[in-house]
């Protein structure tokens, strides 16, 4: 995992050279070739963050501040809230470093000496501008030169920080990331972007051992886990962008990925857009819009069984969140590109399901995760109740998905309980039948399927369209169930509180105890639409015989959890015959 990042970072130049980090600077001090202050100038918004000298936490004492780029009221000795100046010494630092870095670039010298000599000016000019906050960092132009940009004084750099190392007692060792034999590291550099996920505002260490209890063998901190500091700076640096590339947190974490090689499409970008046959409109964003005509392009690759092969290409994924300022990694997985591609295909074979009026249409992870959830008709703060409730189970979802395994149990259990509130509390359709939630059903057939799948039952699999000729009774119950609101809907209309808000819940659980009393109820639908319309009095008659016929005499007591999820999914399918029939006769 170590080796992959940094080769990452490698392949992709994010290897930053020791000593750096990212700065966010807001303004500059600008001086002119002489010295004499110009003003400060404002970075605009398609500003980069460049590369600027750091010594790392070093910085946070009372005493030592970085060079180049550092906070306004450092560089200015700007009064605090009580109107005392307690950074001289900080600013001082400052002042005698960029004094020696202008030994070997004289641009600085230009800058401490106009700091020094228009300090007055540069406070004033401060306190009258009404952007700068001391808290900002800024930097310095000299003659419209940027001195970060500087290369002159890197050589002076690399000796002057290595003064505030502290001597390795453990000498050489093997670096954990390239395995070269190198002087360790004391402590690791903390990498940004997990403020989101748990993360600390200063970032999260990725190694880290400063309790005793992650020590052993008389090693102290980093060196029991020995990484040289140009590795771990550049394992940092894939870190940070792979994390700001990431477009989403999922149940309170963020998931990164990557590729061994280039890859012109990205298999993982469909659980970020999804499919949707009817999304016509195209985005304000260029970008976002090409994305998705990518992802279909994967998809069309995926139904056609023609996606690229790349048998050398590996696949890296790991779900990060930050606690305690460490870097915690949730779940870590790897594969090949091809089985990769072949998994995801299968998952959403899985989910497939026909619809007469819309085809096939796929819901994005996001929308499966929420059908998880405990049904609410708040559907505010989704991410927040996903990153509660679910934390525990999406690490194993996305891992059935990426390896093509069982999925747990406890997600029909909970796809289940959806589809249950979701009938009682949703009004029905155009045709007076409640509906159950698609995606809800779409989870159970996954579920289902591959649960029969991998324990050899391929008999029961359930296909993606009614099957007429099943032999699951659970499947025919639920079919019956469905034709028994469709009826009661034909003979007496709108009825409120229906069959199913009333005894769904029963029959899909308890069969026996409540079909019997809706086969009594619907002889009474039945003999209200013989005199009124003997067509729909025929067709509900045969469609009743016929699925009747196929469930025999006895039901069972109760429905297993397998059972249930058929009965939800032969009451959806049925549910969706009875409309395209209704359609086919208008």
């Amino acid at each position: 995992m170590l080796e992959a990042l940094y080769k990452y970072a490698q392949d992709n130049q994010l290897a930053v050279r020791p000593g750096f980090k990212t700065k966010n600077i807001k303004h500059y001090m600008c001086f002119g070739a002489d010295g004499d202050f110009i003003g400060f100038e404002s970075v605009g918004e398609d500003f980069i963050p460049p590369m600027c000298p750091d010594i790392g936490s070093l910085a946070n004492g009372a005493n030592k501040s970085n060079i180049i780029a550092e906070k306004a009221e450092v560089i200015l000795n700007l009064p605090d809230k009580n109107g005392q100046c307690k950074r001289g010494p900080k600013q001082q630092f400052y002042i005698d470093s960029m004094s020696e870095a202008g030994e070997f670039d004289p641009r600085f010298k230009v800058a401490v000496n106009g700091i020094i000599r228009n300090i007055e000016q540069i406070q004033k000019e401060f306190l009258n501008h009404k952007k700068i906050k001391p808290a900002d960092f800024i930097s310095v132009k000299v003659d419209g030169f940027p001195l970060e940009k500087s290369t002159d004084y890197l050589e002076w750099w690399d000796k002057f920080r290595k003064q505030f190392d502290k001597p390795v007692k453990s000498g050489d060792a093997r670096c954990f990331i390239t395995g070269e034999l190198v002087t360790p590291v004391n402590t690791v550099p903390p990498v940004q972007g997990l403020i989101s996920v748990g993360g600390h505002t200063k970032g999260d260490s990725f190694i880290c051992f400063d309790k005793d209890v992650y020590q052993s063998y008389g090693f102290k901190q980093a060196a029991n886990a020995s990484v040289s500091e140009e590795a771990v700076t550049a394992m940092n640096s894939a870190l940070a962008k792979l994390m700001k590339d990431t477009p989403s947190q999922i149940a309170g974490a963020k998931y990164i990925h990557w590729f061994s090689e280039q890859t012109e499409y990205d298999a993982f970008q469909m659980f970020d857009f999804g499919f949707d046959d009817d999304d016509v409109k195209e985005p304000d964003n260029e970008q976002i819009s090409e994305d998705k005509h990518r992802v279909r392009e994967m998809f069309g690759f995926m139904k056609n069984r023609t996606f690229p092969l790349m048998p050398e290409n590996r696949y890296y994924m790991m779900a990060l969140s930050g606690v305690n300022g460490r870097v915690m990694i949730r779940s870590y997985d790897e594969g090949t590109y091809d089985e990769l591609c072949g998994n995801i295909r299968a998952w959403y074979d899985d989910l497939s399901i026909y619809e007469p009026k819309y085809g096939y249409r796929f819901s994005k992870m996001f929308r499966v995760y929420s059908r998880l959830l405990k049904f609410s008709t708040d559907n505010s703060r989704l991410g927040d109740r996903i990153a509660s409730e679910l934390s525990g189970l999406v690490p194993k979802i996305m891992y059935a998905i990426m390896h093509n395994t069982r999925l747990p149990d406890a997600v029909a259990v909970k796809a289940l309980a959806y589809i249950r509130s979701d009938l009682y509390n949703k009004s029905s359709d155009e045709k007076g039948m409640p509906v159950p939630d698609k995606t809800a059903c779409q989870i159970l057939k996954a579920w289902l399927n591959r649960k029969y799948r991998y324990s050899k039952k391929e008999d029961k699999i359930i296909m993606d369209k009614l099957n007429e000729s099943s032999q699951s009774a659970a499947y025919q119950t639920g079919r019956l169930m469905a034709v028994y609101a469709a009826l009661q809907y034909a003979a007496l209309g709108g009825v409120g509180a229906g069959v199913v808000e009333r005894y769904y819940t029963s029959a899909c659980t308890s069969p026996a105890l409540v079909m019997g009393k809706l086969a009594t109820m619907a002889q009474y639908h039945l003999s209200k639409l013989k005199g009124e319309n003997q067509g729909k009095y025929i067709y509900y008659s045969k469609q009743l015989e016929e699925i009747s016929c196929r469930i025999g005499n006895t039901l069972p007591k109760t429905f297993s959890l397998e059972q249930q999820s058929e009965f939800a999914l032969g009451y959806y399918f049925q549910r969706s015959q009875v409309y395209e029939s209704k359609k086919t006769e208008e």
